[in-house]
């Protein structure tokens, strides 16, 4: 990976985690596919070591309004799909993963856009919970499975739930991804590279919550995810 790459990914990383700290959501949707593009070791072990750091900092911020029961079921479905994640790297060979990378993220942003609204129950959590797994585990991108069903939640509740799904379900992806000799030390510094980054960003995002124009800018994060995962995917088949 060259310094020029180094450097694209962190401007990529740092907007797409303003973005997250704005309206909520929609960091790993909007960095993964141009970060992919950009260079495909920057996914899914470096953003996969940074989330828990990311969802720390979130959940202490909207902490006080955690539904602990979606909590608690949610993760119970995310270890069979962080499993099912492992199992399709291993067995899916190194110049597809572009491919699966860029299917994923436009399902992700269907998800988002789709107008379905699923009734939260046990059931559908942990079905949510296992493919939110399986895509977090895969590209990083695990958010919408678990935001759909809290569509009719208030935001705070939301974020604040959000935030210790992904700071405690985050690291079982990464050792099993350790297990299975998917995640290395190189992983950790392309990670550490990331990390100023993120801090920075986290500090530009505090003082424009609850400010931004919601219906402009959750769109902008579509156009873009989607543009990405398009233009990966022609990539990646061409």
């Amino acid at each position: 990976m060259t310094t020029l790459d180094l450097l694209a990914g962190m401007l990529v990383y740092g907007v797409a985690i303003v973005m997250q700290g704005v309206i909520g959501f929609g960091a790993n949707m909007l960095a993964v596919p141009i970060l992919a593009l950009i260079n495909p070791d920057f996914v899914p072990g470096p953003v996969l070591i940074l989330n828990p750091v990311m969802a720390a900092i979130f959940t202490l911020r909207e902490r006080g309004s955690i539904d602990r029961y979606g909590l608690t079921w949610a993760l119970v479905g995310r270890v069979p799909g962080v499993l099912v994640g492992v199992l399709a790297l291993m067995v899916i060979a190194e110049d597809h993963l572009g491919t699966l990378f860029g299917v994923l993220v436009l399902l992700a942003v269907g998800m988002k856009v789709s107008g379905i609204h699923p009734t939260r129950n046990r059931r559908s959590l942990l079905v949510a919970g296992g493919l939110s797994g399986f895509m977090g585990t895969t590209v990083a991108v695990g958010g919408p499975p678990i935001a759909l069903l809290y569509h009719d939640a208030p935001g705070v509740v939301m974020r604040a739930t959000l935030s210790p799904y992904f700071l405690i379900g985050t690291p079982i992806a990464i050792g099993a991804l350790a297990i299975a000799g998917r995640f290395g030390t190189s992983d950790l510094v392309i990670a550490a590279w990331l990390l100023p980054a993120l801090l920075v960003a986290v500090a530009i995002s505090h003082p424009f919550r609850g400010v931004a124009d919601r219906g402009w800018l959750a769109p902008a994060i579509y156009t873009v995810s989607t543009a990405g995962a398009i233009a990966l995917l022609i990539r990646s088949l061409a």
